[in-house]
């Protein structure tokens, strides 16, 4: 993060850019993003395919689909072409386009196709092979269909504990980031740009699918799932899932650092350690703190999203929107306040962070401007992410640093684009990026978007 102080003010000069284009005035039927290559990760994972950010992407494309077609159906159904669409019909379609969203958040989800626990799945494999580790998704199609990450030995799992504590923490918690990163980008996208229909039944079920994870977790449940799912897991423990459950394993280990992997009890009537951990397993503080995020991930639905509201308009020239974010971390978790603003033709976005260890807290700041009009063909993104961040669990001293990212669009066609970013971050954590330590990375992909004039 050289020459950091010349950041203010570029970030200023971009904002002055003078933008002469009219404002837009079209709904959004579709958004696609399709992610082509991404170095240096696909260098650095053994598996060499998907990257993290691909597989958000991928996940945010085939629910783009899904939204489309359920946006067309309901007007099919319940949209007259030759009679007025009256009141009554306009609520219906909409009761019809929300239950059918939400169901589809829910059941569809859990396909084994780029939707949310596929996602999910490939979090944890980036964070594992960042580590070293290969892995298989067990969410997909060619694979099999139980929403696991497996392929890990517990060979590899000891040596990651041993060696790189805080990657093999950061793996348990990159599932659910990815649900969370989602909503995040959702909640952006769809305020700056106004959508036919919006995705605020995945915005609610992404927020319960963590606070359920903790739920779970935090409760004499994950004890009971322990005794009776471990006789039909595979003896191999390479056929295993490599966490079991992933938040209590996140606490076993963040409370008991020194502690081998071997530690764990035996696998029953098969090989190697039980990787699933149960609530009554924890330590009594190891208890008190997933209980802890458990009331923290609440947070996540402190959004007017998920209420219907994407954006608050005040006035002609100014707009916002607002929406709370809880991240579990590898060293305790990250709580942000996130403000995207329309101020006369400028898209931009403020956060603030609150990072908290066992004992310290620490604090970020992001900026951004989106959507930037630099021709009739070209537009841009800045973001600036600076963070004061514990650097472990136990850790009495904080990493400071931050990232820059710069995302541009260049329209090729009607409704084409190439789609080019550059990233550099120091050392520390930012969701989205399976790196702990400084990293520059590219990207190049293409977009199509599929607009509706506004009536």
């Amino acid at each position: 993060m050289k020459n950091s102080r010349l950041l203010p003010l570029a970030i200023a000069m971009w904002l002055s850019y003078p933008c002469v284009f009219a404002q837009d005035t079209t709904r959004y039927q579709l958004r696609l993003s399709v992610p082509l290559a991404d170095f240096p990760q696909l260098n650095d994972l053994p598996y060499r395919y998907p990257s993290m950010n691909q597989a958000l992407e991928f996940s945010n494309d085939f629910y783009e689909l899904g939204y489309l077609g359920i946006d067309k159906l309901g007007n099919g159904l319940f949209k007259p072409k030759t009679r007025p669409y009256t009141k009554g019909r306009k609520l219906i379609n909409g009761i019809f386009k929300y239950a059918a969203s939400l169901g589809f958040a829910k059941y569809g989800s859990e396909l084994p196709i780029p939707l949310g626990v596929w996602a999910h799945e490939e979090f944890h494999r980036s964070v594992l092979g960042i580590g070293g580790i290969n892995s298989k998704n067990g969410n997909w199609i060619l694979n099999r269909w139980d929403g696991t990450v497996y392929g890990v030995s517990d060979t590899e799992l000891s040596n990651l504990k041993r060696t790189n504590p805080d990657q093999l923490l950061y793996a348990y918690v990159a599932g659910v980031q990815s649900e969370i990163l989602l909503n995040q980008k959702i909640s952006t996208q769809d305020f700056y740009k106004k959508r036919t229909l919006a995705k605020n039944a995945l915005l609610l079920y992404n927020a319960y699918y963590v606070y359920d994870y903790f739920r779970f977790s935090a409760s004499p449940e994950s004890d009971s799932v322990k005794v009776w799912v471990s006789p039909h897991e595979n003896t191999n423990p390479r056929e295993r899932d490599f966490a079991g459950a992933d938040l209590t394993a996140w606490a076993y280990d963040m409370f008991s650092p020194d502690r081998a992997f071997e530690e764990r009890s035996f696998f029953p009537n098969g090989e190697g350690v039980n990787r699933r951990v149960g609530f009554s397993e924890l330590s009594t503080d190891a208890q008190k703190f997933i209980s802890k995020q458990k009331r923290l991930s609440l947070l996540n639905f402190a959004n007017p999203a998920i209420f219907f509201i994407n954006r608050i308009e005040l006035g002609r020239s100014f707009s916002f929107n607002f929406f709370a974010q809880y991240v579990p971390t590898h060293f305790g978790n990250d709580v942000a306040v996130y403000l995207p603003m329309k101020l006369n033709k400028s898209d931009l976005l403020f956060a603030l962070h609150e990072y908290s260890n066992k004992d310290r807290k620490g604090f970020g700041l992001d900026l951004g401007t989106y959507n930037k009009r630099i021709s009739n063909r070209l537009e841009t993104d800045l973001i600036v992410h600076l963070w004061d961040q514990p650097r472990n669990f136990y850790a009495s001293d904080n990493l400071f640093g931050g990232s820059f990212e710069f995302q541009g669009r260049y329209d090729i066609g009607k409704n084409v684009g190439i789609a080019l970013s550059v990233t550099g971050k120091t050392g520390g954590w930012q969701i989205g990026s399976p790196y702990l330590k400084s990293n520059v990375s590219s990207r190049i992909g293409l977009t199509y978007d599929l607009r509706k004039r506004n009536n």
